[in-house]
């Protein structure tokens, strides 16, 4: 962690009666921004410091001094929200944290960064598996001539307008004490369409001659009305179909007019989905 420099030092060299950074081992003054005449020193030291490297290595790609410094005044941010965020905050009897409550923040902020990202990764790779399976199928259909392609055709449209981001989230639960199961994150802005995104991943499962199995054994997901909601915001810019009527009627005027829901008209397909 970076150790700031003392205020006291800052304050005196800013008003003309202290010396200023040492440029040979400098420290930010983290409680204002890069523009300060204390850090503008430093940046401008660093900047120096990049361009005289840049000549004596002969870098292939030489860099303006404008663009160098917008780097470096972006890095000094991402330095300074760390370190704000390290600080000790005001608890609700009014005292300050201890350095233990501080770290215990730090590392729950950190497994929830953790947290999201591995969601990211779940609903992209969920996405590309979707997108793939679809691509798979109506080339199939194609060539074979069979007369449900409009379907997948039209399954594919709506998996491609949601996107990774209009992917659900599973967490994790026990069932009857024994069977680990997934259940899935109402996005109660979506309309319902679990029934054929279901049907999709089946069509991994069961087609085994086209789609060779590859990792662990897929676990139950369950849905039901008491699973817990997302915390992702809706997917904007979809047509009008793809959103809950009831939920979108809820919205306000501004709230709706947020969503940037296109002229687009997409028409709904009742797919009739086979069962054994």
């Amino acid at each position: 962690m970076h150790e700031p420099v003392d205020p006291d030092k800052v304050h005196m060299y800013e008003s003309g009666d202290g010396l200023g950074p040492d440029l040979e081992s400098p420290r930010f003054d983290l409680r204002n921004n890069s523009k300060s005449q204390w850090n503008s020193l430093i940046i401008d030291n660093l900047l120096k410091e990049v361009q005289d490297q840049c000549l004596q290595e002969d870098w292939p790609v030489q860099r303006s001094d404008p663009y160098i410094r917008e780097i470096l005044a972006e890095r000094y941010k991402r330095l300074q929200t760390r370190w704000q965020k390290g600080q000790p905050k005001i608890t609700d009897d009014g005292t300050a944290e201890t350095p233990a409550q501080t770290e215990a923040q730090l590392v729950a902020e950190s497994e929830l960064v953790l947290k999201l990202c591995r969601q990211t990764t779940r609903h992209r790779s969920k996405y590309a598996r979707r997108a793939t399976v679809l691509d798979h199928i109506i080339k199939l259909k194609v060539e074979a001539g069979e007369d449900d392609i409009d379907v997948w055709k039209w399954l594919q449209g709506v998996v491609q307008r949601l996107g990774e981001h209009g992917m659900s989230s599973e967490e994790s639960d026990i069932e009857n004490e024994v069977e680990q199961v997934l259940r899935v994150k109402r996005m109660d802005w979506c309309r319902g369409i679990e029934r054929e995104l279901d049907f999709l991943d089946l069509q991994r499962l069961v087609d085994v001659d086209v789609f060779a199995p590859q990792g662990s054994r897929p676990m139950k997901r369950i849905r039901e009305s008491g699973n817990p909601a997302t915390s992702r915001d809706a997917v904007k810019g979809l047509p009008r179909a793809f959103y809950n009527r009831a939920w979108i009627t809820s919205l306000t005027q501004r709230q709706l007019e947020g969503l940037d829901i296109p002229e687009e008209s997409f028409s709904w397909m009742q797919v009739a989905v086979a069962t054994v």
